[in-house]
């Protein structure tokens, strides 16, 4: 009698509650176990992709940093530049500013007079934009490779050295990002923005150890992270280059790329030796304006490289068609999904239900983020295993970090519909105080026009 009734009601439970929990988990959990398989059953070839030659002499190597008002980080990343086990005779470095209004220029003097073994140039340009940046860089420097380095980003002293035996080991490697860490000692700090800084930390971590090496593996990367990428300089002369047309400018060189050297079997990978670091965010509403141009930029540019392709727009099978299907179609899905689940209680569902499914839920995603963090852990070196251990806890923060980081993202795809091209997204308090101003402002032009006294006008309206 205690097993029917036991059967019934997980029966029940499966019936009422399983389309709620695979709706959000399907996707997440498919992903993952994808990557999973992936990178087991290619790792023979992930070892030859990531095989890079002793080098038997130097090519020479143009570091291009475009500057914006980064007198703060400025200093620090040409340092790491200088600091380069790579031979610095081969080396020659040109920042590239694009509208600062800060002392940028005279951080980059500081340095220069500081380390004079090194070649480094500065150019301006008359107005701000990171595109037309790095293009003036490319156009003016002589390296057989071009590398990307942000103002705001510090390399490994072993960086450049990677990049180069990879791409010289590798002869149809025609692009390819480093591997992206955020720069936060692990374990020190517990306030709020600690925490989050740590689930930044872990999910660099698992995207650029899990998802990019898949990606490699399988000639299917979807972008060149503009923090840190270097590429042949043959490759970039016979692209279009960095273009304005979208905010995600390094995505949308990927696949240019990847389109003009089809035929040729050029591919753009990832060297995962090569370590790049990055700043934390420092607040929420930095974290929103880099979700959300994240999401704006992916939207935008498979929007341009999906309708200029032949035959069916986006497939679903495909890669491009598969990233559309989870960042823009089944987010829709997902918001509906928030708010349809605690309506439940309003119809006849119990209260303790509706809270044991998004238990449930929640410790699915804990157990999907270990397994990832595990897989992870297994494949690093001993030094960095320390860190982690530090912050094993964080593992019950990360779902909600990725509940907050959806709905940023969730913004990006509204801004791609409601608001002109921006690079730089507004802190959303910001645009909701600004929204209210013009409303107010809009309101006052039309009921009162300059000249008339306010009885008249209400007059006049009445």
């Amino acid at each position: 009698m205690f097993a029917e009734i036991l059967w019934e009601n997980s029966l029940r439970l499966i019936l009422n509650w399983g389309i709620w929990l695979l709706a959000p988990l399907l996707v997440d959990v498919a992903a993952a176990v994808n990557c999973f398989w992936g990178l087991y059953f290619h790792s023979k070839k992930e070892k030859q992709l990531l095989n890079p030659v002793t080098l038997e002499y130097q090519p020479y190597i143009t570091v291009i940093v475009p500057v914006y008002n980064s007198e703060k980080t400025l200093y620090k990343c040409l340092k790491s530049i200088y600091m380069q086990s790579y031979p610095r005779e081969k080396i020659e470095v040109i920042c590239v500013n694009n509208g600062s209004r800060d002392n940028s220029f005279d951080v980059f003097q500081r340095f220069q007079i500081a380390h004079p073994e090194l070649l480094v140039a500065w150019k301006s340009l008359d107005r701000a934009s990171k595109s037309i940046a790095l293009n003036a860089g490319i156009y003016s420097g002589h390296g057989a490779y071009i590398v990307n380095v942000d103002a705001d980003t510090w390399l490994d002293k072993d960086a450049l050295l990677k990049v180069v035996q990879t791409f010289e080991g590798d002869s149809k490697l025609a692009a390819a990002t480093g591997f992206i860490r955020v720069d936060k000692e692990l374990g020190k700090g517990s306030s709020f923005m600690d925490i989050i800084n740590f689930c930044e930390v872990i999910e660099y971590m698992i995207a650029f150890n899990i998802g990019r090496r898949y990606q490699n593996i399988k000639n299917i990367l979807f972008t060149l992270s503009g923090a840190f990428s270097a590429f042949r300089r043959d490759v970039l002369m016979q692209s279009f280059m960095y273009q304005e047309r979208t905010v995600s400018e390094d995505t949308d060189l990927t696949f240019q790329i990847k389109k003009t050297f089809k035929n040729k079997k050029y591919r753009v990978g990832c060297v995962l030796d090569a370590v790049a670091y990055v700043e934390p965010v420092r607040s929420l509403a930095s974290l929103y304006s880099q979700r959300a141009r994240w999401q704006r930029g992916e939207i935008e540019t498979i929007a341009i490289h999906s309708a200029a392709s032949k035959g069916i727009a986006i497939k679903v099978w495909d890669y491009l068609g598969r990233m559309f299907v989870s960042d823009h179609t089944l987010a829709l899905s997902r918001l509906s999904w928030t708010f349809l689940i605690f309506f439940l209680y309003f119809i006849g569902y119990a209260l303790q239900t509706v809270f044991f499914s998004l238990a449930v839920l929640l410790f699915c995603y804990i157990i999907l983020d270990a397994v990832s963090l595990l897989f992870y852990y297994r494949a690093i070196p001993e030094v960095y295993r320390e860190g982690l251990k530090k912050i094993w806890w964080i593992l019950f923060f990360l779902p909600f970090f990725r509940f907050l980081v959806y709905w940023f993202r969730l913004a990006g795809i509204i801004l791609v519909l409601t608001e002109p091209q921006s690079w730089r997204v507004e802190n959303p308090v910001i645009q909701l105080k600004e929204m209210v101003r013009s409303y107010h402002i809009s309101l006052k032009t039309m009921f009162f026009s300059p000249g008339k006294t306010k009885k008249k006008q209400r007059w006049k309206m009445g």
